[in-house]
């Protein structure tokens, strides 16, 4: 989760949030094995969960999970990706590291999913965790809870402090990624998938 000073002097978080396709489909209703999607600044696929999926988590009333939940394994041709959307990186006291542009088609099929991708930053919320006690796996006992739009304010409230957020993954890139998709989407050159196995999932 990148640098973090000592005190809790500061505070990092990742995903584009309301932008962030697991939190626009939350039960993975859309999404399995041979969903299409942009990927590296090409088409790519889903093939699966990943590594770390885990769908039997702790939800907020609008299904949202509130701890790590659902993950993606994905699957396309890097001679078609462009570096714009796949970059190598380091990450101090992590090591090699890659970020990777990925964006999500999801057809809006019913109301449930009507409402799902009408989530908003406000609705969404994620654990305060000390990545100093509970490295490498993150699942500690949580220090409070904040919404992605005070993440994205640039400070949370912690412990009577304004502690400043920094975030690891790029909103401005995802807003980019999906008018790139909308715009393929628009003109024909890219067709909605079917899924032919749904990701791992549990009722809603």
């Amino acid at each position: 989760m990148g640098v973090l000073k000592p005190n809790a002097g500061n505070a990092n978080y990742c995903t584009s949030g309301q932008l962030s396709p697991l939190f626009n489909d939350p039960y993975f209703l859309t999404l399995g094995l041979g969903t299409r999607i942009f990927l590296g600044g090409a088409k790519g696929y889903i093939i699966g969960p990943g590594t770390q999926h885990n769908p039997n988590v702790k939800r907020d009333k609008n299904g949202l999970p509130l701890t790590p939940g659902g993950t993606l394994m994905t699957t396309g041709n890097l001679k078609e990706m462009a570096p714009r959307w796949v970059a190598g990186v380091s990450m101090l006291g992590y090591g090699c590291s890659l970020a990777v542009g990925v964006g999500v088609p999801i057809p809006i099929l019913n109301e449930e999913m009507a409402r799902f991708t009408g989530i908003s930053d406000e609705e969404i919320h994620t654990q305060i965790i000390d990545y100093g006690v509970d490295y490498p796996k993150g699942e500690g006992t949580s220090l409070g809870q904040v919404s992605y739009a005070e993440l994205k304010s640039g400070t949370i409230r912690f412990n009577g402090q304004e502690i400043p957020t920094s975030p690891l993954s790029s909103y401005v890139r995802a807003l980019e990624i999906a008018r790139i998709l909308k715009g393929w989407i628009e003109k024909g050159e890219f067709l909605l998938t079917e899924p032919q196995e749904m990701l791992p999932t549990v009722p809603y």
